[in-house]
């Protein structure tokens, strides 16, 4: 086993999850590459989602990301890893609601409880939403809210239940996000087909691996809300290398020389996500000013895999947790350049 410095393991990471760049494709196409690098967005917000494609490539604009989900239809925006919302491609939702779908409705069975929504409730709603969407298309949350006291499943319009409904009808397949970023649309409609629902546990470790690694067992669950003894059996299986870095084992696909460069991540950035714990990128004296807390994960300035400084979406404007890095005010233009 080689043991290796914490630079080099955050160097290596932030290469294997594109972050050197390695999108040169204009357009939706090149949204779709990046999407597909990563093995998905975390994309809860969609600014977020769209800062990520950007700091993965070279010609894409703000615009592309919407292109390709809303026109191009190569992406899909849904419940996927942990049961977040993630932006994912179209060839990877099936596969990866057939492994996390079943497991993330149950892990959600305490709040259904809470929420009094019944197995029969949320089949029936399930059933009645899929229906509506396909006769009626792209509807925002009133008017699946009015749908579902309609027909009695709910008491009222405005409570958590309607939210809950709404992404259990996704974690089964048969909804996802449509234009505009805040509607809702039937799957076999608006991707023109159902997804099949078959997962391959060892494909998805060695794509966490292609896009994460180095990384250890506990990482891999955490990022795809797989448990821990089915993530340890797919990754074991999957790596072909070890390291040891800072007393801690961790397999890979790859040995990378990895990324010294500065990249400035959205808020949600999959870098900061796909791992347990953030303690090698994130100094803990820093910690608050990304990772407030409330589940909250702020615009962050990375170079070479360690967070230097935070920044606004808003205005662009920054704070360092040191001096000025070099690359800082390439990377301001080409936000710039991003949005359009």
């Amino acid at each position: 086993m080689a043991r290796r410095s914490v630079e080099w393991l955050l160097a290596a990471r932030m290469q294997a999850n594109s972050l050197a760049r390695s999108v040169d494709e204009a357009g939706p196409g090149g949204v779709a590459d990046v999407v597909n690098r990563t093995g998905g967005l975390q994309a809860q917000a969609w600014r977020g989602a769209a800062y990520a494609v950007r700091a993965r490539s070279t010609a894409t604009t703000f615009a592309d990301v919407t292109h390709a989900q809303e026109v191009d239809r190569t992406v899909v925006r849904g419940w996927f890893m942990r049961g977040t919302l993630q932006l994912v491609t179209v060839e990877d939702a099936g596969s990866l609601l057939g492994l996390l779908g079943a497991k993330l409705i149950k892990d959600t069975a305490r709040r259904y409880g809470e929420l009094g929504l019944t197995e029969s409730i949320r089949a029936e709603a399930a059933d009645r939403l899929e229906a509506h969407l396909l006769d009626h298309g792209p509807c925002n949350r009133a008017e699946l809210a009015d749908l579902l006291v309609r027909h009695g499943l709910i008491d009222e319009p405005k409570g958590q239940a309607v939210y809950a409904l709404i992404r259990h009808t996704g974690l089964l397949g048969r909804l996802c996000y449509g234009p505009g970023h805040d509607t809702w649309v039937a799957v076999s409609d608006w991707l023109g087909k159902p997804l099949v629902q078959e997962g391959d546990v060892g494909a998805l470790a060695h794509r966490y691996l292609t896009a994460y690694g180095p990384a250890t067992v506990r990482d891999f669950a955490t990022w795809s809300g797989l448990p821990v003894p089915l993530a340890r059996r797919a990754l074991q299986a999957a790596a072909t290398l070890s390291f040891e870095v800072d007393g801690e084992e961790l397999v890979a696909v790859d040995d990378l020389p990895g990324c010294s460069d500065l990249r400035m991540l959205g808020e949600f950035d999959a870098y900061l996500l796909g791992y347990q714990d953030r303690r090698y990128a994130l100094a803990e004296e820093f910690r608050t000013r990304i990772h407030p807390g409330g589940g909250m994960l702020r615009p962050a300035i990375v170079q070479g895999g360690r967070v230097v400084g935070s920044w606004q979406h808003a205005d662009r404007a920054y704070e360092l947790f040191g001096a000025e890095p070099a690359g800082l005010q390439e990377e301001l233009a080409d936000l710039v350049r991003f949005a359009g």
